[in-house]
């Protein structure tokens, strides 16, 4: 079995399985999970463009993808919007490196090696530490991201390692608001209204639509106020 083969072999009978059974939907690479206020959690395995059919590198991606922001990014930023976001779609991202939980980033078994699978027995060593990754952290901390309160201070939080997706080009300030336009005004949403009157509109997609966005929010949020 090749490389390539064991890598699809990895996802289609043991990554996708773990997911399934905490809830997320998808097929490989892509999984989601949709919380009942329609915020999405997606993870995804992507390979990485220079591998061999010796060789298959992957990352782990983890992305969270707002409601508001999809509602947005479906209007405004997709030709064609699928069904369930993709992790490009996400507001914010990260990839898992299980190594960082290891003193001098050193993990037992993939070291600073990363995701590579080479064969069958590479393969069962990734998804030996794939599914303990999955299953104690990964899963655990985006289930807990599904709650919207958790979600704003775990991003609002300094030490922390969800960022903004660069392809977006938002300030981190203007992504944190877009998360919170159902959570009443409040002076982060002036501020994040001023932040985008500021930038050039080669800077953000869909400026104008964005600054629209955010200047209704306020003002139907400030005149439903008693």
């Amino acid at each position: 079995m090749t490389a390539q083969e064991s890598f699809r072999a990895m996802l289609r009978d043991s990554i996708g399985p773990v997911l399934r059974d905490a809830g997320f939907t998808g097929t490989a690479p892509t999984w989601c999970l949709r919380s009942g206020r329609g915020d999405f959690a997606v993870v995804n395995l992507a390979r990485s463009r220079w591998n061999t059919a010796d060789e298959v590198r992957f990352d782990v991606n983890l992305a969270l993808v707002p409601q508001p922001w999809w509602q947005f990014s479906t209007r405004f930023l997709l030709d064609k919007a699928p069904k369930t976001p993709r992790f490009h779609d996400g507001l914010f991202d990260k990839q898992s490196h299980p190594e960082r939980r290891y003193a001098g980033w050193q993990h037992p078994v993939l070291g600073r090696e990363g995701w590579v699978v080479r064969d069958a027995a590479s393969a069962d060593v990734c998804v030996e530490v794939l599914r303990e990754e999955l299953t104690t952290v990964v899963i655990p901390e985006l289930v807990a991201l599904q709650h919207r309160g958790t979600l704003i201070a775990t991003l609002r939080a300094e030490a922390q390692d969800w960022g903004v997706a660069f392809w977006h080009g938002l300030p981190r300030k203007v992504a944190i608001t877009l998360v919170m336009l159902d959570e009443g005004p409040g002076p982060e949403l002036a501020e994040a209204i001023n932040i985008v009157r500021s930038l050039p509109a080669d800077r953000i997609k869909a400026r104008d639509a964005l600054l629209d966005l955010l200047i209704r929010t306020q003002t139907q949020t400030s005149t439903n106020t008693p």
